[in-house]
């Protein structure tokens, strides 16, 4: 070989040796970066915009704090819309999964549990996690058919026991319970059925879909008809399908008294104060309404939550919760715990010096490798069952908020730990601090019909004793009566 093409062939062996050392030095100041995907819930039939907006501003404030935080690595998102269908929740899933560069270490979301059901199978096939904030229906627990799956939310059997303890508090001996078409609807009646065990007696109408409506008025009319005055209409829905029954039942004068409607975690996540969905004379007819939500407040004793607040506040960002007042109803908390589960992973797996990868991520989350993550997180401590994907209830008790509905927000009257209630406060039935034609006395839920009684009197006054008595005839048990007057 000619002398001159040795040389520069030993050039250029020389510059790649080169290259090649220089990339083998320690390079301080590169940060590692992976792919967190988000299965956003956008505004659909079931989730409303207020919602929607208020958890992807949370996910980006999660992950921006987190970011934030010295660490040799940078998760970037990946965010796609899922809805609460399980067709889009797939064609988001394989979105995130491809392409792969930066590679993905995990997904967050969906809110809604057939959309999980659908993510997870898919996302299974490259051995991709997914931790989901709200998703809590019970047979996402089976890890035959969702290995994958996890939440930092508590299942369904969990929320359905709180419902039952709040039927035992509330002395509910009669309950219309109404469900719609959707998997969450079916799967918690059920699961609330089974916990009653015959000690109320409970009626189940399940609506169909109206005209431009998410529920048959109609339908709901026939039912609320035969509601006696002494039961409980417990609505097992979804956030918009729980504005449309009050909103049918507004336009049928069955909103407020002496209709008194209980929500699941679905109709508390409806915000009383959006204007672009409420209409404050149907505000003001419900103020009373109950429910459950899941405990949203800070669990740590060092309110390690605070700096999520704090910056969600200094960026302005869409959905901030003035004082905190609604954190509790909209699964902000556990969805700011499901983004620090992923970070804690990746800490640990750097720790033990582990490959950090799709696999080893999966991995440790299933309790089957390094880098479990068990972490102090706003909904107290985080970790999960091997057995299910579960949030560990051991581990951190389940805490339900019972709340009632005031003009501005859900208001906490109560707390419920493992499906006992450990406080609550007096309650005002709807109707009595409302415009409607019955009224009940202040501080008594079951009252009497006095406002037309009251004005009677400035007219005829020899007869407001009897009117007054004339129009007390509403039926309650002697034990009702204790509770709401105690």
């Amino acid at each position: 070989m000619p002398g001159g093409v040795m040389h520069v062939l030993a050039l250029l062996l020389a510059v790649m040796l080169a290259v090649c050392a220089k990339n083998g030095e320690a390079q301080p100041n590169m940060t590692i970066t992976y792919t967190l995907g988000f299965l956003a819930p956008t505004a659909d039939s079931a989730i409303p915009a207020s919602l929607a907006n208020e958890w992807s501003s949370a996910f980006n404030v999660a992950l921006e704090v987190l970011n934030s935080e010295n660490r040799p690595y940078t998760l970037i998102p990946n965010v796609q819309a899922s809805q609460c269908d399980w067709q889009a929740a797939e064609r988001g899933a394989r979105a995130i999964a491809f392409p792969t560069v930066p590679p993905v270490i995990g997904v967050v979301g969906p809110a809604c549990s057939g959309a999980a059901m659908s993510a997870a199978r898919y996302l299974m096939n490259f051995n991709i996690s997914l931790v989901s904030f709200s998703a809590t229906a019970e047979p996402l627990s089976l890890r035959e058919l969702f290995p994958n799956f996890f939440r930092t939310v508590y299942g369904d059997m969990h929320q359905a026991a709180a419902v039952v303890a709040s039927m035992a508090k509330l002395q509910m001996q009669k309950v219309t319970m109404v469900l719609t078409q959707s998997y969450y609807s079916w799967n918690f009646g059920e699961n609330v059925n089974m916990l009653i065990n015959g000690s109320t007696t409970v009626r189940s109408v399940t609506l169909g879909v109206g005209d431009n409506s998410s529920i048959d008025a109609t339908m709901l009319g026939t039912a609320l008809d035969s509601v006696e005055s002494d039961e409980f209409v417990v609505l097992a829905v979804e956030p918009l399908q729980a504005l449309d029954i009050w909103r049918a039942a507004y336009g049928m004068g069955k909103a407020g008294y002496p209709y008194w409607y209980f929500g699941t975690d679905g109709a508390t996540a409806f915000d009383p104060a959006d204007a672009n969905i409420t209409d404050p004379s149907m505000v003001a007819e419900l103020v009373g309404e109950i429910g459950v939500s899941p405990f949203g407040g800070d669990f740590s004793s060092d309110s390690v939550c605070n700096k999520f607040y704090s910056y969600w506040q200094t960026m302005n960002y869409p959905g901030y919760i003035s004082d905190g007042q609604n954190r509790t109803r909209s699964y902000v908390p556990y969805l700011i715990d499901a983004v620090t589960a992923y970070f804690t992973v990746i800490d640990n797996l750097i720790q033990a010096n582990i490959t950090v990868n799709a696999f080893n991520v999966l991995q440790a989350f299933n309790g089957s490798g390094p880098g479990t993550p068990v972490f102090e997180g706003c909904t107290g401590l985080v970790s999960f069952d091997p057995e299910t994907g579960s949030r560990n209830a051991t581990a951190q008790i389940p805490i339900f908020d019972f709340v009632a509905l005031n003009p501005s927000y859900w208001e906490a009257k109560g707390e419920i730990w493992n499906a006992e209630f450990q406080s609550l406060q007096s309650l005002t039935r709807p109707g009595s601090g409302s415009a409607s034609l019955h009224k009940s006395r202040v501080g008594v839920v079951v009252g009497t019909l006095v406002g037309l009684a009251s004005v009677l009197a400035l007219i005829v006054g020899g007869t407001y004793y009897y009117l007054r008595k004339k129009n007390s005839s509403i039926t309650r048990t002697d034990s009702m009566a204790r509770m709401w007057e105690r």
